[in-house]
């Protein structure tokens, strides 16, 4: 404790002083607790569509794909071709956080995914794929009690929209995560730091 604390400390009567430093303790513990940023919350509005996450590209990537398809694949790629778009998966970081402790995905978790063009244009490169420009549009999935019988929601948002609509429950992104996602309703087996985190014991 800092001198000038002592100082004060030693002139408060000794109830007084005890309850002073049990605040002041009670404050400091709560500014080291990880909190859970309002623009980082789920905002649903009253029609029940999704006001779009801000700043996620500042969030978790936890995943990134690229011409992962979950449908019967057509034909191959042409030769020397892209295998098709960059999907980047993001999380809130506070989420992201609470998940590593407890291995829960907390409630109000959304995942964003973006979606980007592969591209080959720019030196120095002479072979394989980087992320080019970003297509219109991202996808969130959001956990939410009473949102859905799966407990998930997802929405869609056009590049100029700022809420998304909520896809109906009859939509087979729903079938799909239910029988095909590893872990509550997420393909965590696409995201090594959360696949890693599942592998593990609980700390």
């Amino acid at each position: 404790m800092p001198s000038n604390d002592r100082a004060v400390m030693g002139v408060l009567p000794p109830n007084l002083a005890v309850s002073l430093l049990f605040l002041l303790t009670l404050v400091s513990c709560r500014r080291q607790t990880p909190e859970r940023p309002e623009e980082q919350l789920p905002q649903l509005t009253e029609d029940g569509s999704l006001k779009q996450p801000k700043e996620w590209e500042t969030w978790v990537m936890v995943g990134s794909s690229t011409g992962l398809s979950y449908a019967t694949p057509g034909a191959a790629p042409a030769a020397g071709a892209a295998p098709g778009m960059f999907h980047n998966v993001y999380l809130q970081p506070w989420a992201y956080r609470e998940f590593i402790k407890t291995g829960v995905f907390p409630e109000g978790t959304m995942f964003v995914l973006s979606f980007y063009e592969a591209s080959r244009k720019s030196a120095p490169a002479k072979a394989g794929f980087y992320e080019g420009d970003r297509a219109p549009g991202i996808e969130v999935h959001l956990k939410q009690a009473g949102i859905d019988k799966s407990g998930w929601a997802f929405f869609g948002f056009g590049d100029t929209t700022s809420n998304g609509t909520k896809l109906p429950g009859t939509a087979s992104c729903y079938s799909c995560h239910a029988t095909e996602a590893a872990h509550d309703n997420v393909f965590t087996q696409f995201y090594p730091p959360i696949r890693e985190r599942l592998s593990t014991a609980s700390p």
